[in-house]
């Protein structure tokens, strides 16, 4: 739980809100009553209540939760065909609804005008250069994937015929010289229409695209969590952050909202400086916070954050617009309860597991008195109910594990306020970052981990609600790694055992020439190119006679000459 004083961007000041006068039609014993009235200023000066005092809560009913949508997968209406349900059986199948043909097309696009623009500049890298096609594309991040899991000291290590890395499988997906011409020319925008306002504007295209894609394929259960991001970068641009505290220092926040159950990132903001986003009176972390749930109002959600964004205003606006919150908050915060700001004296004369409220309508404050003292704002849960946790505490010079209360409204908040913690782990354990001071090309990279972590997810929920399908069954204990690994397989075509790529069987496969020949079988299986680039389950008759891979064969869609072609 977080309670760095550092994070404090509000000073203690009193509200705007008027005092309360009263009226020339007032009778005098009302006016001869008017100590027993509370102004909007006198509020936090309550008396501190405890655990044997009753909270009757807010004094308005919580919203209830009502999502938009069923919370988890939703695939378009095509999709959820009782055929289309078919479609989704692998996971390379839920990584292409991000990363999806149309998309990766304009990549290709993107790349291939780039490098015939500027690769004339770059003889040494040009030389031998060809248009890169969407199936290459797709094996160029099954690599980026396999140096993610498989960690060697530096990219020319994967091809490397030494006795310790030849062996390695880089050379299955693409040759040295080809990744690093790729990586070389790799444009994700078109560089002849960026707008140089726009601070995002070598990457506006794929963020948005992603953002979307997010949002629209998965609806999150009902407790969420806000915080930031670090992706490290050091090279030089306008929003370059350094956080001391952060364990990565240097290089982009970004604001993320995520499913506090899985850890399923759906919204998130890349965080550019004051200058391009103005900031109402109530300071940035407000504006945070109001931005990322919009997509969320009046469905009664639950969103936890720590003391950088919580504050008296940000709890009352986000419950007139369907929210509940909960956050830790520091006492120099505007709107903290006057009556709670003594915490010196309360640490002084309390014990370990002591706890104190204040009720102000519908929020409450609450403050627990642990290794240190935590106060927590809430716009909808009570200061009711309590259980134990064990807890070492130094008693006559020896340390004992003893039992202490604790609130629930403490115990609600670290169970729930881990979801972006959750996600940064999920994406951190196998990212697929790699060293550049391209501020874009680090956010690319960034958006790969997002989307395979985010289709990890899907494929998982997927596979709880379609038990019944047999090629979607997995050993209980199936890991993001498991996944992961699966993922790079499809995407670089290369089967579960194989034999090992050593260079000189791989220069081997070059000199070999392939005849096409098709046969036709009395056998029909899907069109093998039709599945991996348009998910479409195409069933044939025709194969290759030298691989025995089925192809269409007819036509337009003359996927045999294509798929050898490529």
């Amino acid at each position: 739980m977080s309670s760095d004083e550092n994070d404090a961007s509000f000073s203690d000041e009193s509200s705007d809100e008027d005092i309360w006068e009263p009226d020339s039609s007032d009778s005098d014993s009302d006016i001869e009553n008017l100590s027993d009235f509370t102004s909007p200023r006198d509020r936090g000066n309550a008396v501190p209540k405890g655990y044997n005092d009753v909270d009757e809560g807010p004094p308005a009913p919580t919203p209830k939760f009502r999502p938009a949508r069923e919370p988890g997968v939703h695939l378009n209406d095509e999709i959820l065909t009782k055929a289309g349900v078919r479609k989704f059986l692998h996971p390379s199948d839920f990584f292409k609804l991000y990363f999806t043909v149309d998309l990766v097309n304009m990549l290709v696009l993107y790349t291939n005008k780039y490098a015939a623009h500027f690769g004339p500049t770059k003889p040494t890298v040009y030389k031998g250069w060809y248009d890169v096609t969407v199936d290459e594309f797709y094996t160029f991040l099954g690599l980026l994937m396999y140096m993610s899991i498989v960690r060697a000291p530096s990219v020319s290590k994967y091809w490397s015929r030494s006795s310790l890395y030849n062996g390695l499988w880089a050379r299955s997906f693409m040759t040295k010289k080809r990744f690093l011409q790729i990586m070389s020319f790799l444009k994700v925008s078109n560089f002849e229409t960026e707008d140089r306002q726009d601070k995002l504007s070598k990457i506006r295209f794929l963020y948005e695209y992603i953002h979307k894609k997010c949002q629209k394929l998965y609806q999150p259960h009902q407790n969420l969590s806000i915080d930031e991001r670090m992706v490290q970068n050091k090279g030089r641009y306008g929003f370059r952050q350094y956080i001391r505290d952060k364990p990565t220092k240097w290089g982009m926040k970004i604001w993320v909202l995520a499913d506090s159950l899985t850890g399923y990132t759906y919204d998130f903001e890349i965080y550019v400086g004051k200058d391009n986003s103005p900031s109402s009176r109530f300071g940035l972390a407000y504006d945070v916070v109001m931005r990322l749930s919009k997509s969320i109002i009046n469905q009664g959600y639950v969103i936890f954050f720590d003391n950088f964004y919580t504050s008296y205003q940000l709890l009352k606006d986000l419950l007139l617009k369907g929210i509940c919150a909960c956050g830790t908050i520091l006492k120099n915060r505007k709107g903290f309860p006057n009556a709670l700001k003594d915490v010196k004296t309360f640490e002084k004369n309390s014990n370990r597991g002591d706890m104190r409220w204040v009720r102000d309508d519908e929020i409450l404050t609450t403050q627990w008195r642990d290794n240190k003292t935590v106060s927590v704002m809430s716009n909808f849960m009570t200061a009711n109910g309590y259980s134990f946790v064990k807890r070492r505490t130094k008693i006559n010079g020896e340390y004992r594990e003893l039992l202490v209360k604790q609130p629930s409204i403490i115990k609600e908040y670290n169970v729930y306020m881990g979801g972006v913690d959750k996600s940064d782990q999920l994406i951190n354990k196998y990212n697929v970052l790699r060293k550049t001071k391209k501020y874009w090309k680090t956010l690319f990279f960034h958006f790969i981990d997002i989307a395979r972590v985010n289709s990890y997810i899907l494929f998982q929920e997927w596979r709880k609600t379609h038990s019944d399908i047999p090629e979607l069954k997995r050993p209980n204990r199936y890991l993001q790694l498991d996944f992961t690994e699966e993922l790079t397989r499809e995407l670089g075509k290369i089967e579960k055992y194989q034999s090992v790529p050593t260079a000189s069987n791989v220069k081997q496969s070059k000199k070999t020439t392939h005849s096409i020949i098709p046969e036709f079988s009395q056998t029909r299986r899907n069109c093998k190119l039709c599945y991996q680039t348009l998910g479409v389950e195409r069933k044939v008759s025709t194969k290759c006679g030298e691989c025995d891979t089925y192809l269409c064969f007819h036509g337009k869609s003359n996927c045999l000459l294509k798929y050898h072609q490529s």
